[in-house]
């Protein structure tokens, strides 16, 4: 009976590593190791190749698993037949009382506490520690499981498009979790403060108003639709910036760049609109972060801040989105 026991005790444990990592795979820091790998330090060197397939490690997790708890399960059972256990007996007459019968009622509670709520809670809250002491474990296990894994993961492949394979990756992050990792990475140092205070710019994006960063009209060059390059270089005198609107009443019917008109050298009477592009139009309620994505995508990364009417109230460039972010 002792090697039955020994085989007990090994497969509490692997199925107690097994349930420990897959936790600990989720609640690990992932700015303080994508830190730690630009240092090249081995033990987050080994975390990061072993996270880059994510859906096979996984898979490697689980399978690992089963087999422990398939092993803890038939080393249970051999304790109860080598006494002799009948496989017929109806314990109160009408249920089935047999070997593997006790060895699944002994065992319900000891594994939920032993292999799964202890070293998922225990991962929880020491992830990195854990999970860089036991990287060459890990990796070991990953080697001798592949074959299982890797079929598995191609299989799963199959049903997900390439999208939703680069959106199901460690890379995903609701903003409570990046909250989280975010103080975490400050408190140990891994962050400066400075670095910290631009991450919460970014993330609070989403909620600020496209109005309180733009320019105001009153700031943003504008002309009519019919005003000449003689307009634009007494306009340019009196006010800044890289772009002028051209106005039909209150609403912008184009954009003129003041550097392609002074490459030209036209004369002063030349009219602008056959120089004009189609202006970009952002409405006054949107996010900052929508903007943002429109501005990256537009070559002139300037846009006409408009009401629900259409007419202009300001401009905003991608420029004052990157002050935003950067500000102390």
């Amino acid at each position: 009976e002792v090697s039955v026991l020994f085989l007990l005790l090994v497969g509490f444990m692997l199925s107690a590593f097994f349930s420990g990592v897959e936790t600990g795979s989720y609640s690990l820091n992932r700015i303080r190791l994508r830190h730690d790998v630009r240092e090249k330090e081995r033990s987050a060197l080994r975390l990061e190749a072993l996270l880059a397939h994510p859906h096979r490690f996984i898979f490697t997790m689980l399978i690992g698993n089963n087999l422990a708890i398939y092993l803890v399960s038939q080393q249970t059972t051999q304790l109860y037949l080598n006494p002799g256990m009948q496989s017929d007996y109806l314990w109160g007459g009408f249920l089935p009382w047999n070997a593997e019968t006790a060895a699944t009622v002994t065992l319900m509670i000891p594994l939920f506490l032993l292999a799964e709520m202890g070293p998922k809670n225990l991962f929880r809250t020491n992830a990195d520690r854990l999970m860089r002491g036991l990287s060459v474990p890990m990796q070991m296990v990953s080697w001798m499981i592949f074959p299982l894994a890797w079929p598995l993961e191609r299989f799963f492949r199959l049903f997900l498009r390439d999208e939703q394979m680069r959106q199901s990756g460690w890379g995903g992050y609701s903003k409570v979790m990046l909250m989280e990792q975010l103080a975490e990475g400050r408190q140990r140092g891994v962050i400066s403060s400075y670095q910290s205070r631009m991450m919460d710019h970014v993330i609070a994006m989403h909620q600020l108003p496209v109005r309180l960063l733009m320019r105001s009209v009153k700031k943003s060059l504008t002309l009519p639709e019919e005003a000449t390059v003689g307009d634009l270089r007494r306009a340019v005198g009196r006010r800044s910036g890289s772009e002028l609107f051209l106005m039909k009443q209150h609403q912008v019917v184009g954009i003129v760049g003041l550097q392609e008109v002074i490459a030209r050298q036209l004369p002063d009477e030349a009219p602008l609109r056959p120089l004009a592009q189609d202006a970009l139009s952002i409405e006054m309620g949107r996010n900052v972060k929508s903007a943002f994505y429109r501005l990256r995508n537009n070559p002139r990364h300037v846009a006409a801040v408009v009401d629900g009417r259409g007419h202009l109230v300001g401009s905003i460039r991608i420029d004052d989105i990157a002050r935003y972010i950067a500000k102390r």
